[in-house]
């Protein structure tokens, strides 16, 4: 398969979270209303789908190391269609989220392993430049998945979104029919005795361990920002829902645009120095939203563009971070994967949780938070550069 197809299939595996969550946004307000749930009830759909992604990570990822890519792959993506239809058929908040943690759990296998087959294909610099790609195409999902859902969602219900992601696993799921298998018969681990030494491996490498660590942070931003968005967009901000998913869809642009300058200036000036010059523009961005809302002078247009610039560098920061994690482990790609896929999305959703619980739908509260959040990660990646230099 031709390079850019492989990439384009990549990114849309990547892309089956940000699709799952962001094609639901601009059903939130009708989720409450007919399951007579609260405000932060519904936004723990973001979490919670993250959460169980989270936990997934391991198990799909020991197992493709295993057993290949290819078939836990599969086994993942009809597990996901499974999932969805729960969601479907949901008469409570309780059984909305109990599909939605079965549906993320799931979902685990698409993201993981789709680490782990760039990694069985790149190493070093092509590795981080192919996984800026597979990044840029990821950026479809949150594009398309909110204009996807308002369409779904005015015409048929906010159940029948669950019915669109039905169709998308089946999609994905038939792409996956049609790959070759990227992990030879002679790479692949065997028995589960060596588990807990490449897992050790892993986080005594001190580089994975410092970028595992960042990556909670990082993810926590993208969750809170998800979960609050609808929020802040229609009942802050006075967007329709309509507006509101073209918004969210435009801001997508910032991903492709912030990926296409990271693919370049990956060979020039490295990941490292890179994704630290990105997380510093993210905590600028970051700081002048939070003073913009303090004022009193934020708008729907600055709010959209801010949050524009933010989408331009968070992913260049979080996919340099990705491949830094993964780049000193070959044969172990799958569980390296796994372990930054759990640690980031577990961390992430728990202190996304807390976030809410902080901030309790004020938005000023809220900014403060995701300052705090930028701030940590430009710290944290100016250490590892410096130290890099030294």
């Amino acid at each position: 398969m031709k390079l850019s197809g492989f990439g384009l299939y990549c990114g849309l595996l990547l892309s089956v979270n940000a699709f799952s969550i962001d094609i639901l946004l601009p059903s939130f307000a009708a989720i409450e209303s007919e399951l007579n749930a609260t405000l932060q009830q519904v936004q723990w759909i973001v979490p919670v789908y993250m959460l169980a992604a989270g936990l997934g990570n391991p198990l799909f990822g020991l197992w493709s190391d295993r057993a290949g890519r290819k078939p836990v792959l599969i086994g993942g993506l009809l597990l996901f269609c499974v999932g969805s239809l729960l969601c479907a058929y949901a008469t409570t908040i309780a059984a909305l989220l109990t599909g939605r943690f079965l549906q993320g759990f799931a979902a685990a296998s698409a993201m993981v392993i789709c680490r782990a087959m760039m990694r069985d294909r790149f190493s070093g610099v092509s590795l981080a430049q192919n996984m800026a790609i597979a990044s840029m195409f990821f950026a479809l999902g949150p594009m398309i998945a909110p204009l996807v859902g308002y369409l779904v969602y005015s015409w048929l219900g906010w159940r029948a979104v669950f019915g669109a992601l039905v169709l998308f696993g089946a999609t994905m799921l038939a792409a996956t029919v049609m790959q070759k298998e990227t992990l030879d018969e002679s790479s692949r681990k065997h028995g589960l005795n060596s588990v807990a030494t490449d897992m050790l491996a892993i986080y005594q490498n001190s580089q994975s361990r410092h970028f595992i660590v960042l990556s909670c942070f990082c993810t926590a931003m993208i969750f809170t920002f998800l979960s609050h968005a609808p929020h802040f967009y229609i009942n802050n901000l006075g967007a329709t829902e309509g507006q509101f998913s073209l918004l969210f869809a435009v801001l997508s642009i910032g991903i492709i645009a912030g990926q296409l300058l990271n693919h370049r200036l990956i060979k020039s000036l490295g990941a490292v120095v890179t994704a630290y010059r990105a997380a510093l523009m993210v905590f600028i961005v970051t700081l002048c939203l939070l003073a913009f809302i303090a004022t009193g002078a934020i708008s729907l247009i600055l709010f959209s563009v801010l949050m524009l610039v933010f989408n331009f560098f968070y992913l260049v920061v979080f996919s340099n971070f990705l491949s830094l994690c993964m780049d000193p482990h070959g044969t172990r790609a799958g569980t390296a994967s796994a372990m930054y896929g759990f640690s980031s999305f577990v961390g992430g959703a728990v202190l996304s949780m807390v976030i809410g619980f902080a901030a309790d739908g004020d938005i000023l509260r809220w900014a403060f938070c995701f300052m705090v959040l930028a701030l940590t990660i430009a710290m944290g990646a100016r250490h590892w550069a410096v130290n890099q230099q030294g």
